[in-house]
């Protein structure tokens, strides 16, 4: 006879079993070493997800003003410690102990352990090495790059010229310029992205994007237990399906690049990757046959996931703000002017160091916008104590950019205002780094793109305003610069005006 448990009785056992659980995890929670960091309480399983709202980094600026700029919080069921400091942030994440890459699995869908993103050990370093070596020598930090830069900034001209004096929407514009600077390095090719229908990889590389978004925005990331319960409701489901639609499209890509390969003729990363992957031999490497395939096909889909949507949202940004901004605009269109003697060429990178006021509109939209909020979370591969706190192995660390970028004890009581001239000296001659601004993360896992990103953003920005005057379509009216909720900041949906200006000829 199977020994059955009245429903009555089923729930008093299920209610006894998890008051036990909750008091285990409560018991184990009192008995943490005394030097781990404090930090609002948490609920079992989903930890403080309920706490954070629908916009977690500024949950977590308040609690750093609570707590002090190293505190923790429950993901989950999974620790993390959070570093509002930026001189903490750059000294922890410069340090080996905190150089692994926190095991979200939200995340760890990008290239498994494979690839730079979530690659450890001598993966990581054997793959961050030779990238950034072969994408120097593709041209990312040097003038080279200028030439397929200055072609998208043409493309993109001649689009807003057919739209002249018409409202056009702020958000999403730039996705197919940036999407080819990346693509133009990894495969030697470009997309049409101003066609009539949209290109493939402009359609896969947004669906990506849009679904980790939509993941993201569920909650799942703090609580991610939650995708086995309801995989469709929080997105999972969305998530992992585009994410396979668009690895199938970069294996096609490799496909094509594998039959035509010239070995004594690399033309772009994958050509570089192949070849290396070829010679390998030694099959503990990350580029030995099938986990070199694995590798090649990560790095790709990491490029375009890191890069495309942080470059074309600050972009966004920048329209939003220069077109509430007028006189930031026009100070800057002069400046363009000046360098360039009006409309008779195109700004060029070379010009860069003759256009501070240019540089410190662009360093405060990265400042203002805080594109990645809360950075790219590390692991803790080993215990540390630092600066007085218990880092154990294995918590996750996260750096809280937007709070590090919106501290009024570092940039002041208009710490809230978007003011260029905090980047310049006292006669606005000379770009003054800040320290403290860290967009693209800090130590041994800084963002490679970053390069790229930077004449991306110069190029396509100096393009487009030595051109056109850009208006909002609410002119007059303060627009809404608060950030629609995501694993990015990109602005909430607004539209502008384009007008050809007349620049000054000389």
């Amino acid at each position: 006879m199977d020994f059955i448990i009245p429903y009555s009785q089923f729930s008093v056992v299920s209610i006894i079993l998890l008051a036990t659980v909750v008091l285990i995890l409560y018991a184990n929670r009192a008995k943490r070493d005394t030097r781990y960091p404090p930090g609002p309480r948490s609920l079992p399983v989903i930890g403080n997800l309920l706490q954070m709202g629908t916009k977690p980094y500024l949950t977590l600026q308040k609690w750093a003003s609570q707590y002090g700029s190293i505190f923790s919080i429950k993901m989950g069921s999974d620790d993390a410690i959070v570093i509002s400091d930026h001189k903490l942030v750059k000294e922890l994440f410069s340090l080996s102990a905190a150089c692994g890459k926190a095991q979200n699995p939200v995340f760890t869908v990008i290239g498994g352990k494979y690839g730079i993103v979530n690659g450890e050990g001598n993966v990581w370093d054997s793959q961050r090495r030779f990238t950034t070596r072969k994408l120097k020598d593709l041209g990312l930090t040097n003038s080279s790059i200028e030439v397929p830069l200055l072609e998208e900034a043409k493309s993109l001209l001649n689009w807003f010229e057919r739209r002249i004096k018409e409202p056009i929407m702020g958000c999403n514009i730039f996705n197919g310029v940036v999407v080819n600077a990346i693509w133009n390095i990894v495969s030697g090719q470009r997309c049409e992205w101003d066609a009539e229908e949209e290109p493939e990889l402009l359609k896969q590389s947004n669906a990506v994007v849009r679904t980790l978004n939509k993941t993201v925005m569920s909650g799942l990331v703090f609580a991610p237990s939650l995708r086995h319960l309801a995989p469709g409701l929080f997105g999972w489901t969305d998530w992992i399906n585009s994410y396979s639609n668009f690895e199938k499209l970069m294996d096609a890509e490799i496909e094509k690049h594998s039959a035509k390969l010239d070995p004594n003729n690399p033309m772009d990363l994958i050509d570089h990757y192949l070849l290396e992957n070829m010679s390998t031999t030694d099959p503990s490497s990350s580029f030995y046959k099938e986990d070199g395939e694995r590798s090649l096909r990560a790095v790709i889909v990491e490029l375009f996931i890191a890069g495309s949507e942080t470059v074309s949202n600050t972009l966004s940004y920048a329209m939003l703000y220069l077109s509430h901004f007028r006189d930031v605009q026009t100070r800057m269109q002069q400046q363009i002017d000046d360098v360039t003697g009006g409309d008779s060429r195109l700004p060029s990178l070379s010009d860069r160091p003759l256009m501070p006021y240019v540089e410190a509109v662009i360093l405060e939209t990265l400042r203002y916008s805080s594109i990645l909020p809360l950075g790219s979370p590390r692991r803790m591969v080993e215990d540390l104590v630092f600066h007085g706190y218990l880092f154990p192995k294995g918590v996750t660390v996260i750096a809280s950019l937007y709070a590090i970028h919106h501290d009024p004890n570092i940039w002041g009581n208009d710490a809230e205002i978007f003011r260029p001239e905090r980047f310049l000296n006292e006669n606005k001659t000379k770009v003054i780094r800040h320290e403290a601004l860290i967009p693209f993360g800090a130590g041994k896992r800084q963002c490679l793109g970053e390069p790229l990103a930077r004449d991306t953003l110069f190029i396509v920005l100096t393009s487009l305003f030595q051109k056109f005057n850009v208006i909002s379509e609410l002119d007059g009216t303060t627009p809404d610069f608060t950030s629609a909720t995501g694993i990015l900041n990109g602005p909430k949906p607004f539209r502008i005006i384009m007008k050809r200006r007349t620049a000054k000829c000389t």
